[in-house]
């Protein structure tokens, strides 16, 4: 092979044309963007179910709804494990209605707006998300001393 055939390959090559679209690589971003947003709400709802239901019945570190506070005790450990499920499933439940909303819109809208609103969308859940953590400790907290027995029972005993 000479250089002169080489450059000429060269400049009749276009790389744009190489590369594929956007849209034959990840298929219909409207529905992947769909399935983005509405898989937290589904997963919320599924460990809310669980943490409600289906939890260890005493404290471990493989599954629940962990924060020291509440695994001082078996009775906190229960109660918040409770106590978020409740939260969880409620947030499921509102955070999946929403979503499917929004983004029940997502077909007509153009790929970058899709893609701004799901990312707007998944922060606003994991916002949601992490005040429902800060929420569920301090209720834990409110419930129970550091030790694992209910405030309530402390008062009564003082009586």
């Amino acid at each position: 092979m000479n250089i002169d055939s080489i450059k000429s390959f060269m400049d009749g090559l276009d790389i744009t044309k190489l590369l594929p679209e956007l849209e034959s690589v990840l298929g219909h971003v409207d529905i992947l963007m769909r399935g983005l947003v509405l898989l937290a709400p589904l997963v919320l709802l599924i460990l809310g179910v669980l943490y409600c239901f289906a939890h260890p019945k005493e404290a471990t570190h493989a599954f629940g709804y962990r924060f020291f506070w509440g695994m001082s005790s078996v009775d906190a450990w229960r109660t918040m494990q409770r106590i978020a499920g409740i939260a969880w499933m409620a947030l499921g439940l509102v955070l999946g209605i929403v979503m499917f909303v929004i983004s029940g819109k997502y077909a007509a809208w153009e790929t970058m707006d899709v893609l701004w609103s799901a990312a707007k969308c998944i922060l606003w859940e994991l916002g949601l998300l992490a005040l429902s953590c800060i929420v569920i400790d301090i209720l834990v907290i409110i419930l129970f001393d550091s030790k694992g027995n209910r405030r309530s029972e402390k008062k009564a005993e003082k009586v």
